[in-house]
């Protein structure tokens, strides 16, 4: 995601690549970023920490590394999933003093569907929900942050809180209960990213998917929300927010 946010920074019109942060022992330190990410010389290196004057900072690192990041006062991107509940606790702290956005998924389509699921699961409500994401085989987190953010609109637009309701996988004897949102991760290959969530009735299967097709369309947000984030007031934001919806 690094490579496909420096090549979308050098591709977007109204778009300044600054710099681009890499750990202390990188072999990518002092590298020029567009050589790194295939679009030619750009003569910003990869360094150990932002240049001055960045309006923002983009995060699709490690939850360790994010949280670490905040002390540098930057406007936040945060596409960072896996995040702790002590760590949400240091963003939250980090937006009293600048804007940051925070999103598990930066793709336009997932956070215009989040309101349509919400608004379904309620009109559907007493259908059997499932969420089941598909990522590539090197992804860390699981379920995806997207999985959770879909499930969680589910949830809401049923009244309740996902963690009340959200079984993760089943094995052995585990009967479906009333209400329950079953949420289920598969790992192979070079997938980018598929979620489906099908509401399930015993007499018909209503199913909302969205596949994201290249990493380039999760870069394209994250820049749209750097640009929001360069000029709004301290606070949390979400892609909601960033969209105007």
């Amino acid at each position: 995601m690094g490579r496909e946010l420096c090549r979308a920074a050098l591709e977007t019109e109204g778009i300044e690549l600054a710099g681009g942060t890499v750990e202390p022992d990188a072999p990518e330190l002092g590298a020029d970023l567009g050589e790194l990410c295939g679009a030619g010389r750009a003569g910003v290196v990869a360094a150990e920490a932002p240049p001055e004057g960045a309006e923002a900072l983009i995060e699709f690192t490690t939850p360790g590394a994010t949280v670490e990041h905040l002390a540098y006062g930057l406007p936040h991107v945060i596409g960072t999933t896996g995040l702790s509940e002590e760590q949400l606790a240091k963003v939250e702290e980090a937006a009293r003093g600048v804007p940051v956005v925070l999103a598990p998924n930066m793709s336009v389509g997932v956070n215009l569907l989040r309101e349509v699921v919400r608004d379904l699961s309620a009109k559907l409500e007493g259908y059997d929900a499932e969420m089941v994401e598909t990522h590539h085989r090197n992804k860390k987190d699981a379920p995806s942050g997207t999985a959770l953010f879909l499930a969680g609109a589910a949830a809401e637009g049923r009244g309740r809180k996902l963690e009340d309701v959200a079984v993760y996988g089943r094995e052995g004897f585990s009967p479906r209960a009333s209400g329950e949102i079953g949420i289920h991760a598969l790992r192979g290959g070079a997938v980018v990213g598929e979620h489906r969530l099908v509401f399930y009735s015993e007499g018909e299967e209503v199913e909302v998917v969205h596949r994201a097709l290249s990493r380039r369309t999760f870069a394209d947000g994250a820049l749209r929300a750097a640009r929001f984030a360069a000029n709004a007031e301290p606070g949390l934001y979400g892609m909601a927010d960033v969209l105007g919806a």
